[in-house]
């Protein structure tokens, strides 16, 4: 894994678009460390986040044929802010053309690439942090802590109030997928395939070496380092975090109407 210290770090889009929020949520500074420091601060346990507050979802309104794409902001920010009430999911719906940035997020993770140039107002507010000596770096759990929130929102989604709002915006979802060349009838199987990516990123349970070739870090395990770009970062949530978002993911991908039998199960590492 290439990864350059001072870099961005994100968190992700929508509610809905659970896999935006995953897709983006470490892409830019799973591995944010000064150049020559090879250990941070001593590692702490993971505490357990706290269980989000439940949401009575309402059903998305009828598709109105007068919103164009141009002008969906408003209304979508409106619709995906139902879908949760954690407090934390306001902030991230700040950033205008929502249906784009969901479609080529997407995109970009069912192509197994990292989306980070196209997020870059949402970061954790703490630096990536390593632990142990040069001959044994890893990275410390603290670090993984920085994105429980993201873990969060995505566990207080309702599954079957963002199916919804994903068939609501289907129009305007192919309509930004044209934009990108495509038919907007093969968004679907490109949801497929962001997902299977996610869900073949394995749940490291085990602490991970890094090799710190400056100013990259890389895992030494060759096996962790040919994984997809985006893989690679999603381990950057650390395992109980994979995990919730995993679930999530399978629970609206049921309830969008995609068959989860044919998906994969995520592999554990012990």
């Amino acid at each position: 894994m290439a990864v350059r210290p001072r870099g961005r770090s994100t968190g992700p889009f929508v509610g809905v678009v659970a896999l935006a929020i995953v897709a983006g949520v470490a892409s830019y500074d799973f591995f944010l460390a000064d150049p020559g420091v090879e250990g941070g601060a001593p590692s702490r346990e993971e505490t357990p986040a706290p269980a989000p507050p439940a949401v009575d979802a309402a059903p998305a309104p009828p598709p109105d044929p007068r919103v164009s794409l141009d002008e969906s902001d408003g209304r979508v920010r409106n619709l995906v802010a139902k879908l949760s009430s954690h407090p934390g999911l306001a902030a991230w719906l700040i950033p205008d053309d929502l249906v784009r940035i969901f479609v080529v997020v997407v995109d970009n993770v069912a192509d197994g690439h990292t989306p980070d140039r196209h997020l870059p107002p949402w970061r954790p507010t703490r630096r990536f942090q390593t632990a142990g000596s040069s001959r044994e770096l890893h990275v410390d759990p603290v670090s993984h802590s920085r994105y429980d929130t993201h873990a969060e929102i995505v566990a207080a989604i309702e599954p079957a109030a963002a199916a919804r709002l994903y068939h609501h915006l289907q129009p305007l979802i192919a309509t930004a997928y044209a934009e990108l060349g495509r038919t907007g009838d093969e968004f679907d199987a490109t949801v497929l395939r962001a997902l299977r990516n996610l869900l073949e990123t394995p749940v490291l349970e085990r602490e991970a070496r890094l090799i710190h070739r400056a100013p990259f870090f890389e895992f030494a395990d060759p096996a962790l380092e040919e994984l997809l770009p985006v893989q690679k970062q999603f381990l950057g949530m650390g395992p109980r975090n994979v995990r919730a978002v995993q679930a999530s993911l399978l629970e609206i991908a049921e309830a969008i109407g995609f068959d989860v039998a044919s998906l994969p199960v995520p592999e554990v590492l012990r």
